[in-house]
């Protein structure tokens, strides 16, 4: 507890965050204990020197003293370190210069003193504190003066020893040396601090140098990061204004120019064509192409066998996009004389579904033309062309279907209809304003003018007519009419038709009934006279107008029947 204690007593204190607090406590502290033990000191010294010791009322002020200063070094350490430095700074001088008032006046040791105070003064309050506390030490020396001479003061003039006088300038110049101590020790502190700070200074500022051009070089890639997305941003919108223009166009013939046209203006690109690969997959046809040259190599039917050396049998074969570039010498591999200004080469899979259909080949006049990231936009593009070559295909192939089931249609309605017509008993009526009559014979058309023929029309076959004979032979009939009577034949002949498929949709029900009836009543018999009997009863029940007979034969009579037959 005690050994704690002195060290507490013996610790300047500390303020964290607070530099120049500290620095001023820890000098109140450091002049405190110097001043502290110069007393202790002197009185000690004193005492031993002269003999005497006994304490007198000047030992009981310099104990006062003592203890004034020991209450402000304690006070500063609680925080208040400036008014502690000028409680300290009072103290001290007061002492010093009471000292000498009491003692020799202005030549007392005591009042040399006074530049140690001065010095004091300077580290705890500042050059201006030191300043004003000089000219009050100037003024304060000639008062003793006067005082002296005047007789005022007790100190009366008398040569002390030489040991007196050493022992008091030994202390003076012993807190003198603390002090300039203390303030050489400051400098050099600032000094090494100011330094510290200037090389802190010099390697923020390299820091902040380097800093600056990593941020420019941060600043360069986000432009440029900025402006291949902008790129990237417009290329991207480019293909999906092409592929919202693709699926517009449903015919091949028309499809494969437009695309190669579109991507050529809007991209810029020197040429841009489509290979498409045939059935066998054995040969990819030249279908398209923007260029001039290219539209000549079409004309000529230009094509690329598969398996054979080139970009363009390389990519159907592996599905892979590939770029060839100009390195400065023009190579071989762009000797076309259709083609004579390319310098870049990218070549494009078109593929559906991982199948390879065909080949997108896109051509630029600039060396180095290409790069990966215009591989992964572009295709893109050449999925989507991929996918309106398909539809485009699926398209045709569906309407030629839909052409030939038409055809096929057409031609099973009018064989139906012909074999329909010879089944009617009546084949039209005539209208003459009073009754509709049935009409037995064929009516031949009539030549007159005033007589509107309309035929009706089955799926392309003309299944009847509809003739209008006004019995004035100068009637014109207005356009109206003639608009009434073609809407009433097509009306006709849909009816007609509904009632063809339904007569033979009931037809082909009745007949579907008979079948189930008689595999009902023949399953229920398990005799062979019941069953030949019930046949022909139900074949000539269902054929009124026919005799129906059922005689069993032996087969090897049929086959020896058959032999001779052949052998005629």
């Amino acid at each position: 507890m005690m050994r704690r204690s002195l060290r507490g007593f013996f610790t300047p204190p500390l303020f964290a965050n607070d530099e120049n607090k500290t620095r001023i406590a820890g000098y109140v502290h450091l002049i405190a204990l110097v001043f502290m033990a110069a007393i202790v000191g002197f009185i000690a010294f004193s005492k031993i020197s002269s003999g005497v010791f006994d304490l007198n009322w000047f030992d009981g002020i310099l104990f006062s003293f003592l203890l004034a200063i020991f209450g402000i070094s304690e006070f500063s350490k609680r925080g208040y370190v400036q008014q502690a430095g000028l409680a300290l700074v009072v103290i001290l001088w007061l002492a010093v210069n009471g000292t000498a008032f009491y003692g020799a006046g202005v030549r007392d040791t005591s009042f040399i003193a006074n530049f140690a105070v001065l010095l004091a003064t300077g580290l705890l309050l500042g050059w201006k504190a030191a300043a004003a506390l000089s000219g009050l030490t100037i003024a304060a020396g000639i008062g003793l003066a006067y005082a002296e001479v005047n007789g005022i003061s007790p100190a009366v003039y008398s040569p002390n020893s030489p040991l007196i006088v050493i022992q008091g300038l030994a202390v003076i110049f012993l807190i003198f040396a603390v002090f300039i101590y203390l303030l050489i020790s400051g400098l050099e502190n600032a000094i090494q601090t100011t330094q510290a700070g200037t090389r802190e200074l010099e390697e923020a500022n390299r820091e902040l140098v380097s800093a600056r051009g990593r941020i420019e070089e941060n600043r360069n890639e986000l432009l440029l990061a900025n402006e291949q997305l902008k790129r990237r941003a417009e290329r991207i919108s480019t293909i999906a204004n092409i592929s919202k223009t693709l699926t517009l166009v449903q015919e091949i013939e028309q499809l494969l120019p437009s695309v190669v046209a579109t991507i050529s203006q809007r991209f810029g690109y020197y040429h841009v064509g489509i290979y498409l690969l045939d059935e066998p997959k054995q040969v990819a046809n030249l279908r398209a192409a923007s260029s001039e040259g290219g539209k000549r190599m079409v004309k000529r039917g230009h094509r690329v066998l598969a398996g054979s050396t080139g970009i363009i049998s390389f990519v159907m074969e592996r599905g892979e996009a590939r770029i060839a570039l100009d390195e400065g010498v023009r190579p071989a591999k762009f000797e076309n004389p259709d083609l004579p200004e390319t310098r870049s080469q990218l070549v494009l899979p078109l593929k559906v579904k991982e199948i390879v259909i065909g080949a997108l080949d896109i051509q630029s006049v600039q060396p180095n033309a290409f790069t990966e990231e215009d591989t992964s936009i572009l295709s893109i593009l050449a999925d989507q062309a991929a996918i309106a070559i398909q539809n485009a295909n699926s398209a045709e192939q569906a309407l030629n279907a839909l052409r030939n089931a038409e055809i096929a249609s057409r031609q099973l309605s009018g064989k139906a209809w012909r074999g329909y017509a010879e089944t009617l008993k009546v084949r039209g009526y005539r209208y003459d304003g009073v009754k509709p009559e049935p009409v037995k014979d064929a009516v031949r058309s009539s030549a007159a003018e005033s007589s509107l023929s309309i035929p009706i029309r089955v799926r392309g076959h003309v299944i009847g007519r509809l003739k209008l004979s006004p019995p004035d032979g100068s009637r014109r009939w207005t356009e109206d009419e003639i608009a009434m009577a073609e809407a009433t034949a097509e009306r006709v002949a849909l009816a007609l038709e509904g009632a063809r498929l339904l007569d033979d949709a009931q037809r082909k029900a009745a007949r579907e009934t008979f079948l189930s009836d008689i595999s009902a009543k023949l399953g229920t018999s398990f005799q062979l006279d019941s069953i030949l009997r019930d046949t022909v009863q139900e074949l000539g029940e269902s054929f009124r107008n026919a005799t129906v007979s059922f005689q069993l034969i032996n087969p090897s009579e049929t086959e020896r029947g058959n032999g001779r037959d052949s052998e005629k």
